[in-house]
């Protein structure tokens, strides 16, 4: 609690519940009902008494028809409490190394009073047509945080569907005519921690699946649960599904191509959308102006899976037409022998020859 976490939420969200009711215009009417002056509504944030004080008050400041709404309560919504999450992992954008992890908001219900206060029924016949219709039985409002850049936040405004109408009956000199109209909604809403340090990207996940009748569930068999996953991790029959961000080349188009002369083949398989960049091995004497490429060294688990690689050339240019196809340009040969092609982006690197390596 010592970590300050404010980040505008019920304010941001008040002014989006303010917007969705904003702009209602209420007409005079004839008695053959033609329109006639258009008068706009006020919104203002306080509760309808401060309201009704000023309707009395000499300076008049306050001007009906007018909408006034308040909050009258802030809870947790524990239907919307599933578990205690790690939260979400997002970048800000495509060249950062790191995500940005955002700890899982606390979702809270605000309770929201709305009081409509006209002079004719007329008024308040319109205004309640402005947003009725809307608001069966609940609206949504999309909405940013500060805490979540860029990401789209969709909340529910649930109206609780009941109008309370109120007509005036002790009516003095003072007090001006009025017709009043309370209902409440209840926004959806998040409450949201602070943001915490970067975090390395993930770039690959063991998935573990095992082949049983039935999953044991019964802990008195086992002792504990902790027994029962022991149960799972013995069966003899498992298996492991590995997802890798690191290119994954197939095959290419070509196998031969001529010597003293450079080309162009194309490299099918997956993950190569996200290519950073393509290097050309050779036999021997193959190619001249070789370099040694220590592609991870700001990383100790990448450099340990992907050593520096030495006797490379940069591929003169590659496009990258899909996420399963590259076409790159090779270098002229100098002599005959095997070429290889490595593919490198921020998971790791491949080669043509041995795609499949860890």
């Amino acid at each position: 609690m010592q970590i300050y976490n404010y980040h505008w939420e019920i304010k941001d969200l008040l002014a989006q519940f303010l917007q969705a009711f904003d702009g209602a215009v209420v007409k005079r009417f004839d008695n053959k009902r033609n329109p006639g002056q258009a008068v706009a509504v006020r919104y203002v944030y306080s509760a309808k008494e401060r309201v009704l004080n000023d309707l009395v008050n000499k300076a008049q400041n306050i001007t009906i028809p007018a909408v006034a709404f308040s909050i009258n309560s802030i809870s947790r919504d524990n239907n919307r409490v599933f578990n205690k999450l790690a939260g979400t992992y997002y970048n800000l954008n495509s060249t950062d190394s790191a995500s940005v992890h955002t700890l899982q908001p606390v979702p809270v219900n605000i309770g929201v009073s709305i009081s409509i206060l006209t002079r004719f029924q007329t008024d308040m016949d319109q205004i309640l047509s402005n947003f009725v219709p809307w608001s069966d039985p609940y609206f949504i409002i999309s909405w940013e945080n500060e805490s979540l850049p860029g990401q789209e936040i969709r909340t529910e405004v649930l109206w609780d569907g009941s109008l309370k109408m109120g007509y005036p009956v002790d009516v003095n000199n003072n007090q001006p005519t009025q017709v009043t109209c309370d209902t409440n909604f209840t926004i959806k809403g998040w409450l949201f921690k602070s943001t915490q340090s970067p975090v390395g990207r993930i770039y690959k996940i063991d998935s573990n699946f095992y082949a049983v009748s039935a999953v044991p569930t019964d802990e008195s068999q086992y002792g504990s649960i902790f027994n029962v996953l022991n149960e799972l991790n013995g069966t003899p029959y498992n298996e492991t599904e590995t997802v890798s961000a690191r290119p994954q080349p197939k095959y290419v188009s070509e196998y031969t191509v001529a010597v003293g002369a450079s080309g162009t083949v194309d490299v099918y398989g997956d993950m190569l959308g996200y290519t950073n960049a393509v290097y050309i091995s050779g036999s021997p004497g193959m190619f001249t102006n070789t370099i040694t490429v220590s592609t991870f060294s700001n990383s100790t688990t990448l450099s340990a899976l992907y050593p520096s690689l030495s006797g490379l050339v940069v591929a003169p240019n590659y496009i990258l037409d899909s996420e399963n196809k590259i076409t790159v340009t090779y270098p002229i040969p100098r002599l005959a022998g095997l070429m290889d092609i490595i593919i490198y982006n921020e998971a790791g690197y491949a080669t043509t020859m041995a795609y499949n390596k860890l």
